[in-house]
């Protein structure tokens, strides 16, 4: 089984066979005018249909945005297909040695500050959003490794040229009379260096020009903000300098005569541009002649992220998959079975209703995998993971309408006026508990780095495409199904209606004390564990590698098999490399002695064929989460946490947001605290799941609050608040143990029908679902009530709300 196309590259030949259709489609896909033009479009009619109050115009623009966000997706996935992982379909790996840059003829000895910043140089040219699953990590003292997600040759070298590109910028003064000094024939000038500069007219005539300019440069690759191509003039990039940059640019061209001074944009020591000077420049400025296919991108890329040391490629590999495309077909069953079994629950339970949401959620899958397409993501096992549980957390958003229709029924309500009241009244829960995630994941984007960035573009895509499924394409079946006269009623299971009202909020001290010592529990399990408890990822480690003799055949799912059955300190990696000289196998383990002294004496025993004489080489490697990552990531998960009162504080009132932060980090701490006393040890895989584990608890919260708010605003304000807030929490209880059942189906069967592969991350994801529904229904309203004990919170409530509308009385 394949979900997804596996050949990109090749998709018009193999897919379409020369039909001209799909030809011209396929073209269209690969021009960038078209891509933009096509989104402007159905953005145009997403916001048509947002603004519009006429059920007909609402109707009809739902419907072409429907259609045509639909087939941008399919023809997207059949033009671009999807790119996989290391793990899945193997890649290249690049080892390179930092040179040490020369100071007064002298090497400068490389410091440690000077590899990761060669690291972090490396990781944002090649993995600038997050989503290309590149590994970079240091390797001795003076050696990085390197793994690319890619296969295809002509790429590779695309990436070679990338990754050892200086990118050595410089604007030097041209000499104020160097017209006069070239045609004498000078050629020694004190304190300036004499360039060829070679250019091409627009009529393709070849000019030559030599200029003196000064040795001292007015401006470095240092003094560059940022750099980005220009698209509407090919062959331009535009640069923005520092502010610094700014003013020393500023205050040489004031001294400048304008329109006979000139200026040397010099790169890599070769001039590529030396405009006249035609006013008194300062932060942004243009550089052309950057014709070549792919090299105005390449170069914006570089110099964005300059490279202090010179990079060197001491050695390029080809890696094999780690797990290969059965572990591939195995999740991908475990996901549908898991979906499948989600999707039966809600259309057991709502019926006609459930039925209608299956078909949103298909449309928002095909939304989530085009976008992934269309914007280059590699798609991983784990990345196959939560595909499946952004699905089966969108059902959230279908089951909060249906559970409002059924209370508009019951009220009496037409099937038409029920229809509109419910998706009027859960929109309010669906918008906050969206929005709150997507300002989170941009405050991520923007911020943090690598694998944390490349969560927050695959979250954004996963809220809008969620929404979109949600709040238009259900809205738009059921309007067209009402007027065709298909649906003029609706039943519904109603298993939760008798179920007797809990007083939650006068067990709160019970629950709070539960929770106060698991949560000391969890910081007792860190301290005892300490360092026990973080993975190679976090720590580093040692690299075994084997170079395996020539006509000697060995499969490295045979080294894994003998790892996997000794007892070591740390997880364990096997990989396998190829190179035009031959094979080998490399092991990444703990750096510790007994472990490697396990390891050699393993399989020096169980598989000596592979071992040589000179036995295997051992180098140190450092964390792919370095310190820059982690201070990086840290500071944007505050501000995203910040982020979060900010916006609930203006939508709900401050005892809500502080309560909804107590809650994210109550599921944080728990759920860390169990993977560590279950005896896992934290890698990277598990950023991921907590990450995703925060935005449910986010959610989940959300929707009880928005109930809560609704309850105290209508309700009369004479009655006893927190009765007011259990009959808000027993109102949705229906809602949440449906949405979380249907969420575990997936995540259970990830676990255990995944995969090893799977379980680690499933696991994480299980137990956060379990504390994230505990925390929203006990423990995020008892946080609110605490807060609000000493004032009225339906006062609160109300002066929120009438802030928001921009009432000054009630």
């Amino acid at each position: 089984m394949n979900l997804l196309a596996q050949s990109p590259q090749n998709a018009d030949a193999a897919l379409y066979g020369g039909n001209p259709f799909f030809n011209f489609i396929f073209n269209c896909f690969s021009d960038p005018l078209f891509i933009f033009i096509a989104g402007m479009a159905l953005l145009g009619l997403f916001f048509w249909y947002l603004s519009s109050d006429d059920d007909k115009m609402k109707r009809n623009s739902g419907t072409l945005f429907i259609i045509g966000i639909s087939a941008f997706s399919l023809f997207s996935l059949m033009t671009s297909g999807i790119r996989y992982g290391i793990d899945i379909d193997g890649g290249v790996s690049f080892t390179l040695q930092v040179q040490p840059n020369i100071i007064d003829g002298k090497p400068e000895p490389l410091s440690s500050q000077a590899m990761e910043q060669a690291c972090l140089t490396i990781n944002e040219r090649l993995n600038a959003s997050g989503a290309n699953e590149v590994t970079v990590m240091p390797q001795g003292q003076d050696k990085i490794q390197i793994q690319i997600p890619e296969t295809d040759p002509e790429k590779i070298k695309k990436q070679r040229e990338i990754i050892t590109k200086i990118a050595h910028l410089e604007i030097l003064p041209v000499h104020p009379d160097n017209h006069r000094l070239i045609s004498e024939g000078i050629e020694r000038v004190p304190g300036y260096q004499l360039y060829d500069y070679e250019f091409t007219s627009e009529s393709g005539k070849v000019f030559h020009e030599k200029f003196f300019l000064t040795k001292l440069p007015l401006l470095t690759g240092k003094d560059i903000k940022s750099a980005h191509p220009n698209y509407a003039q090919k062959g331009y990039i535009g640069v923005t300098l520092s502010n610094d940059g700014a003013e020393k640019l500023w205050n040489a061209t004031l001294k400048m005569k304008k329109g006979v001074d000139r200026l040397a944009i010099v790169l890599d020591g070769r001039v590529i541009s030396a405009p006249v000077v035609q006013a008194n420049l300062s932060k942004d400025f243009s550089i052309s002649g950057l014709d070549k296919p792919g090299e105005a991108e390449q170069l914006a890329k570089t110099l964005t992220n300059p490279l202090s040391n010179e990079l060197k490629i001491l050695e390029q590999r080809q890696v094999s998959a780690s797990l290969g495309k059965a572990a591939l077909v195995q999740s991908e069953w475990a996901g549908v079975a898991g979906l499948l079994i989600c999707f039966l629950l809600v259309a057991i339970y709502y019926r006609f209703a459930g039925i209608v949401a299956m078909v949103g959620l298909t449309i928002n899958a095909l939304i989530l995998l085009g976008l992934m397409s269309l914007f280059g993501f590699v798609l991983t096992l784990p990345g196959i993971a939560g595909i499946v549980l952004t699905l089966g957390m969108a059902v959230d958003a279908n089951v909060l309408i249906n559970e409002r229709l059924r209370e508009e029924k019951e009220k009496g309500n037409s099937f038409g006026y029920a229809l509109r009241k419910s998706y009027e009244k859960a929109f309010s829960a669906i918008f906050d508990s969206n929005i709150t995630s997507l300002i989170t994941a941009v405050i991520l984007f923007f911020m943090a780095s690598g694998t944390i960035k490349g969560f927050a573009v695959t979250l954004i895509i996963g809220i809008l495409s969620s929404m979109i499924g949600a709040i238009v394409v259900t809205r738009v079946l059921f309007y067209w199904m009402e007027k065709t006269g298909l649906l003029h009623n609706m039943q519904f299971l109603n298993v939760f209606k008798r179920m007797k009202k809990f007083d939650f909020l006068s067990k709160r001290k019970i629950f709070m004390t539960i929770s106060v010592t698991c949560i000391v529990a969890s910081f007792v399990a860190a301290v005892v564990q300490k360092d026990k408890c973080l993975g190679i990822d976090f720590t580093g480690g040692t690299s075994i590698t084997y170079d395996i003799p020539d006509g000697v055949k060995t499969d490295f799912k045979d080294v894994e098999k003998i790892i996997a059955k000794l007892t070591l300190s740390q997880t364990t990696t096997v990989q396998e490399f190829t190179t035009p000289t031959g094979d080998s196998i490399i092991i990444r383990c703990a750096a510790n002695q007994d472990d490697i002294a396990k390891i050699t004496q393993a399989v020096q025993k169980e598989v000596p064929q592979i071992v040589k004489t000179s036995g295997p080489s051992v180098d140190m490697v450092g964390p792919i989460l370095g310190e820059e990552f982690l201070n990086s990531s840290m500071w944007a998960i505050i501000a995203g946490l910040i982020g979060i009162m900010l916006y609930m504080a203006v939508r709900f009132e401050w005892s809500f947001a502080l309560a909804a932060v107590v809650a994210i980090l109550h599921d944080v701490i728990l759920v860390l605290g169990v993977v560590i006393i279950s005896g896992e040890q934290l890698n990277i895989i598990h950023v991921g799941a907590i990450l995703t584990i925060a935005g449910y608890a986010v959610n989940d919260t959300i929707v009880i609050f928005d109930r809560i708010r609704e309850q105290i605003r209508f309700a009369d304000p004479d009655k006893d608040e927190k009765a007011m807030m259990n009959d808000a929490i027993n109102f949705t209880l229906s809602r949440t143990i449906l949405t979380s059942g249907a969420t575990l189906s997936t995540v259970i069967c990830l676990y255990f029908f995944g995969g090893p592969a799977m379980q680690d991350f499933s696991f994480t994801i299980l137990v956060g679902i379990l504390i994230g529904t505990y925390a929203s229904i006990c423990i995020a309203p008892a946080c609110v009530f605490f807060f609000t004990r000493k004032h009225s919170l339906h006062e609160e409530v109300n002066r929120a709300m009438d802030a928001e509308l921009g009432n000054t009385t009630h």
